[in-house]
């Protein structure tokens, strides 16, 4: 009892202190690295991996950019395929191929190998979303992509450090192929100071500790994260539950891209079977395994208990069929440059609308079906600027059992934060002018999703814009009786005699100086029939400003009446005219059913 003990104390300490090393990496990324999409955003994820065979494990991570957590793992098992008789202490590692690992050209991922004696025992891991990817375009989002190539540059796993030294014809051909190379080089050296301030802890812990005895106690936080989500899984009932869902286009012409996912729930595991999506597609939307993978992995990990330790457990209940050569597991040359948005919210999507056929009280909306809009020019000596223009993405959270939707960025951004507004507007010659929520522009339910937001942001030199739309014809989906989400509108120079709006994409759009960038954000989906909405509720939803006295009656059939006074006193719940309204509506859709 007492080796089991000492063994469950060990396994604790050791799982802690790489958790704790992990997130110690992401804080020196923060606080070195040169671009606001890293020291202010936090568009990036930490981790660390140990190497017991062929493949490598997940054993501990940082909150990040969630979509960016399992995709990670494909790429460091593509680093240690290529290098694995050519690896040695010292060695700094790249890659950002979306066929060799990666999701989209703009993430790279940084690995550092800690070795114990000859053998590569962990693998400390930065996965970032760059600025820039070297590609056609100014920030690397081209909606004219029609292959890998025209997304940005390939880079397959290759070293920027041998043997602990600086490798400076891969560093000056990565610069050099870059219009950010004065953010790049900030942001590849915080990246890599990461992973060797990681290097340094984990070896005072296998000092500390020995070798042998922090390889199992890694083993047996891994099982106990597997044994938690068996578990999770064993209580959902035995069947097969299919559900899909549409992207709106691929940017090129294609209409209404599918992506179906059928669920098997077989005891304590879980298939995942992605045929009859749809084949893969001209445009940038096509998703690579790793990417479908991860967004399949990040929906299942919010039906689990947050307590769990997100590892390698996670994964081993769970088998992942995609077919080749669809949009969920494209063959190359096909370009993926906007997969982490579209089509990686779909495939999210449609995992858990196929869950919420069997766990319904455990899925909520991962809501993702956001409107992309980046902006670029050039600094007064000459600079180019690159403005991903975050704000206009916030929102678009949606409900889950037994809570409201919360926060401005969905659970597939968990860690991602948004910019100041005083830091942005010194970065960018910009102004962010309004960033509000705008009342009924979420999901009803019984639970309602995170109110959708205005923004407007005015950029005050001349520059130019391109606008991917999504989530505008097939908007984010509500569950379980639940309404879905509202339409997401972007207008470029709005207010102007130019005004655009964008119905699907927009590409290069010149805006003069003191142009307006207008976003109408989509809320989330809600969870659950609105009817069910404690009227109580959605008083205090109007006396916040989330909804409005008609659309409390149009939504959720509440009557409320508008009196003399403050607006506590203004706004009272006519009780007995609701429960009229609530049981009119009842019978009616009793009827049509």
């Amino acid at each position: 009892m007492a080796t089991d003990a000492g063994n469950a104390i060990l396994t604790q300490v050791v799982g802690g202190t790489l958790d704790a090393i992990a997130q110690e990496m992401s804080a020196v990324v923060t606080r070195t690295s040169r671009s606001p999409l890293f020291n202010e955003a936090h568009d990036f994820t930490t981790g660390i991996f140990d190497l017991p065979g062929s493949s490598s494990r997940l054993v501990a991570q940082a909150p990040g950019c969630t979509l960016h957590l399992y995709a990670v793992v494909s790429a460091v098992d593509r680093l240690m395929e290529a290098f694995r008789y050519d690896l040695h202490p010292g060695d700094v590692l790249l890659v950002n191929d979306p066929y060799y690992g990666g999701s989209h050209s703009l993430d790279w991922t940084i690995v550092t190998p800690v070795f114990h004696g000859r053998k590569p025992l962990l693998l400390p891991a930065v996965r970032s979303h760059m600025g820039d990817n070297g590609g056609p375009v100014a920030g690397g989002y081209n909606p004219r992509s029609r292959d890998i190539w025209q997304d940005g540059l390939r880079i397959p796993p290759i070293k920027l450090y041998e043997r602990g030294e600086k490798r400076r014809d891969v560093f000056e051909m990565i610069l050099g192929n870059n219009r950010l190379a004065h953010w790049l080089e900030g942001d590849l050296a915080a990246m890599i100071g990461a992973c060797q301030v990681a290097a340094a802890r984990i070896q005072d812990l296998l000092d500390s500790y020995g070798a042998d005895s922090v390889a199992s106690a890694i083993e047996q936080r891994i099982n106990y994260t597997e044994r938690r989500v068996r578990a999770e899984i064993s209580e959902w009932p035995d069947g097969v539950y299919t559900a899909e869902t549409l992207a709106d286009h691929d940017f090129q012409g294609g209409q209404d891209i599918c992506v179906k996912a059928t669920v098997t729930v077989r005891g304590d595991e879980l298939d995942i079977d992605f045929t009859g999506s749809s084949p893969q597609v001209a445009g940038f939307v096509n998703s690579p395994l790793s990417n479908t993978a991860s967004f399949a992995f990040v929906a299942i990990s919010t039906c689990c208990d947050e307590d769990i330790p997100i590892n390698e457990g996670y994964m081993n209940p769970v088998k992942i069929t995609a077919p080749p050569g669809t949009v969920v597991n494209p063959l190359p040359p096909a370009p993926c440059g906007h997969a982490t948005a579209c089509v990686g919210a779909e495939i999210a999507e449609a995992v858990l609308l196929a869950l919420s056929n069997c766990a319904p009280e455990r899925v909520g909306v991962n809501a993702h079906k956001l409107p992309l809009a980046y902006s670029h020019g050039k600094y007064e000596d000459g600079r180019p600027w690159v403005n991903l223009n975050f704000y206009g993405y916030t929102g678009g959270a949606g409900a889950a059992y037994g809570t409201d939707g919360w926060g401005l960025y969905p659970p597939v951004m968990t860690g991602v934060i948004l910019p100041s507004i005083e830091m942005t507007e010194l970065q960018y010659p910009s102004r962010v002018l309004k960033h509000e929520y705008r009342a009924d522009y979420t999901g009803a339910g019984r639970w309602r999703g995170a109110p959708g937001l205005e923004v407007q942001i005015q950029h005050l030199e001349e520059s130019r814009t391109s606008v991917m739309m999504a989530g505008v014809r097939n908007t984010i989906k509500g569950l379980c009786g639940a309404e879905d989400g509202p339409a997401n509108r972007v207008i470029v120079d709005a207010g102007s005699e130019q005004a655009l709006l964008v119905p699907e994409t927009a590409f290069d759009v010149p805006m003069p100086p003191g142009g307006i960038l207008h976003f109408d954000r989509a809320g989330g989906g809600g969870w659950g029939n609105p009817l069910d909405r404690p009227a109580e509720e959605v008083l205090d939803d109007v006396r916040n400003e989330y909804v409005t006295v008609p659309g409390a009656l149009r939504d959720y059939g509440v009557v409320i009446c508008v009196g003399e006074g403050s607006i506590v006193r203004r706004l009272q719940l006519d009780a007995e005219a609701t429960e009229r309204e609530r049981l009119r509506r009842r019978g009616e859709a009793g009827r049509k059913a």
